[in-house]
């Protein structure tokens, strides 16, 4: 056989390699599937699917298919996986759906600490069906409590998820609000008004503690408590134009009561 024939002639395959392909094929499903058969075919068989088709049992349009796919990029998509199983129960009922949704909006609640724009949901799956129901939806509508957990997690609405709050639009009143402020800040910022700032702060014991500080001379701090009764609680007043600052004591850690 000459150098020309050696090269076009098909590889030979054993039987057990046969079978082994043959396992591999059925082990793989649609796009894998087809593009394995027809790698396969090129290598052993130059690409002839009718000669597959007889040696591995494979059928022959399936490696057409895989052959145009590994020529031109496209990638085949059948239809049994958009029209086969069964539809979600919000694509059954979205009447149900769209309350269900503006139930839970009114059940949502913006972090209380306002530092993120995340709201919460108290919406259980058992507090949802019974809502429902006396929206007057029929049972037959509603799904079971643990299709409503499902849906209420895929959807961010259970009461263990968040979401992000929707920004309130402004209202009438804001501009008002603002303008109140402002005219405040014009107030108090003018030369007939003094701002001190005034605030009592944690009971001080009185008596010879250590409280890690530093001191001159030779002072000594007892080893623990004695048992102090005396104790008072220092007030800061600082006056805001030029920082000056007192300190008086009391007994009160009212700063109302301390500053009377």
């Amino acid at each position: 056989m000459d150098t020309l024939a050696t090269a076009t002639a098909p590889k030979a395959l054993t039987p057990s390699q046969i079978e082994d392909l043959r396992l591999a094929a059925s082990k793989m499903n649609g796009v894998e599937r087809r593009s394995f058969q027809a790698e396969m075919a090129l290598k052993y068989l130059k690409g002839c699917t009718r000669l597959a088709e007889t040696l591995f049992g494979w059928g022959r349009q399936n490696i057409e298919i895989g052959l145009a796919e590994k020529r031109t990029g496209i990638t085949c998509v059948g239809l049994q996986s958009t029209f086969s199983g069964a539809k979600r129960w919000e694509e059954k009922q979205p009447e149900v759906a769209l309350s269900l949704q503006q139930l839970a909006e009114s059940y949502a609640q913006q972090d209380p600490t306002f530092k993120t724009s995340l709201a919460y949901t108290r919406l259980t799956a058992a507090s949802a069906l019974k809502e429902l129901k006396e929206l007057g939806f029929s049972q037959e509508q509603l799904p079971g409590a643990s299709t409503m957990a499902q849906v209420l997690n895929l959807a961010g609405l259970s009461s263990s998820q968040s979401r992000k709050s929707q920004t309130s639009k402004k209202i009438a009143e804001t501009d008002d609000i603002f303008n109140n402020i402002k005219e405040f800040q014009n107030l108090v910022t003018s030369e007939s008004v003094k701002r001190l700032s005034i605030d009592c702060k944690a009971t001080v014991n009185i008596g010879d503690y250590s409280r890690g500080g530093k001191t001159r001379g030779d002072n000594q701090a007892s080893d623990h408590d004695m048992g102090c009764k005396e104790k008072y609680i220092p007030c800061g007043i600082v006056d805001e134009d030029n920082g000056q600052l007192h300190i008086i004591f009391g007994s009160s850690y009212k700063t109302s009561e301390i500053t009377s």
